[in-house]
């Protein structure tokens, strides 16, 4: 019998390959990929090929005893498969076009080496503004707070998911595409990308009620405290919500092991959905504290050094931004965009970002306590230098309550 290269006709030079076509041949590699237990170590590409073989062999009348005993699914999974291309003589046509065809024009795009680098650089940043956070709060304001230690929790979570990234990026393998992959990997990283997008929701959760607790006790302000109230409630539903959405979406939570079940929700809608709550929450953690700053008697300068510090909340909020939008990019099917390592890098970068601006303030305390005369600054929001306080003077809102510690003076916003 002659080959299929032999007897199907090359396609022109000059062709090229529809979205509609990569779309066909990425899902064919899952679906078939999935269903070849006895190859899962080789690459879907050349599972698809031995299908083709196969096919090309029994002139298109493939059945689902066959497909069983050659490759190793359930023969019920098997006759799902040929059904989804439409009966068998379809299938064979389908899978023969893309083996024989389709395949020597397909791109075969490298995954981006960004996780790890990011992950590495971060995480040692990171570490370095939290242990003088720590050391700041320790020195000028007299103790460690109850929101440090939230985000301490924050800190330690941000780093367990980046870590779980990293096992992420080294599963994916270097290629992008689901045909250069093998079944083995793909499951993997199907598991490992749902482990972080259950996980992320708790990560963000934590750092924000750090936030909002710290807002919570710098002022009795009845609108700043309702305001945190309605914020807290929006961080913990929408973290709850998304848990119990990636828990919930399909009928099994390995879904990647059922490919022929339908899910309840489009996980992709979902995820930016959740997303977009994030943003706007993260928007009014960034703009809580604005009016304080406004309210303070400070001179011009210390005022602008003020506001800096709080309006640095504002890159972690581009950072999400950006992550949405790779959500919105990299979850789609094509082989441009079907690896979600970039989504894993944006994340990594808003996390990190979200505790290094939420420790501006008290690493400002920290430098104002050891190099008063360069910022010429006596205090910030929430805390005093170690020399004093000067009740009744400029720094306060109204009326301002401190309170005396062994390492300085701590201040607290009250209403008139």
């Amino acid at each position: 019998m002659a080959s299929p290269e032999d007897v199907l006709p090359r396609l022109p030079a000059n062709f090229q390959l529809s979205g509609h076509d990569l779309y066909q041949v990425l899902s064919s590699a899952i679906w078939i990929g999935g269903s070849s237990p006895k190859y899962k170590y080789e690459t879907t590409g050349e599972v698809i090929k031995r299908y083709a073989d196969y096919a090309w062999q029994v002139q298109g009348n493939m059945t689902a005893t066959d497909i069983s005993r050659l490759f190793g699914p359930p023969v019920s999974e098997a006759e799902w498969l040929i059904s989804l291309f439409g009966g068998p003589e379809e299938f064979g046509a389908t899978i023969v076009t893309i083996a024989y065809q389709i395949s020597p024009r397909l791109p075969h795009p490298a995954n981006p080496n960004v996780v790890v680098p990011l992950f590495i650089s971060f995480t040692i940043v990171t570490t370095l503004i939290m242990a003088l956070r720590l050391w700041s709060r320790y020195k000028v304001a007299g103790g460690i707070q109850p929101f440090d230690w939230l985000a301490v929790v924050g800190y330690v979570l941000t780093v367990a998911w980046g870590s779980i990234a990293v096992y992420h990026d080294h599963i994916n393998t270097q290629w992008q595409a689901f045909y250069d992959k093998s079944w083995y990997n793909l499951s993997a990283g199907f598991e490992t990308y749902y482990a972080l997008t259950v996980f992320y929701p708790w990560v963000m959760m934590v750092i924000k009620l750090s936030l909002l607790l710290f807002y919570y006790r710098m002022t009795n302000w009845n609108y700043i405290r309702w305001s945190v109230y309605a914020t807290t409630v929006i961080v913990v539903g929408t973290s709850l919500s998304a848990f119990a959405v990636w828990l919930l979406q399909c009928p099994h939570v390995k879904y990647w092991d059922y490919p022929w079940e339908i899910c309840r929700i489009n996980s992709k809608k979902a995820q930016i959905a959740f997303a977009s709550l994030w943003i706007f929450t993260d928007i009014v953690i960034w703009v809580l504290p604005m009016p304080l700053v406004f309210q303070l008697k400070l001179y011009p300068r210390e005022r602008l050094l003020a506001l800096i510090t709080f309006s640095l909340g504002a890159i972690a909020c581009v950072a999400s931004c950006y992550r949405l939008a790779m959500l919105e990019q990299y979850s789609n099917y094509s082989s441009q965009s079907s690896t979600t390592l970039i989504i894993d890098a944006w994340t990594i970068t808003e996390l990190n970002l979200a505790l290094i601006c939420s420790s501006a303030p008290a690493v400002r305390a920290l430098a104002i306590h050891y190099a008063p005369k360069i910022l010429n600054s006596l205090g910030t929001v929430a805390f005093t230098s170690q020399s004093g306080t000067q009740t009744g003077k400029k720094g306060s809102i109204g009326s301002a309550t401190t309170t005396n510690s062994k390492a300085g003076t701590q201040t607290r916003v009250s209403e008139k």
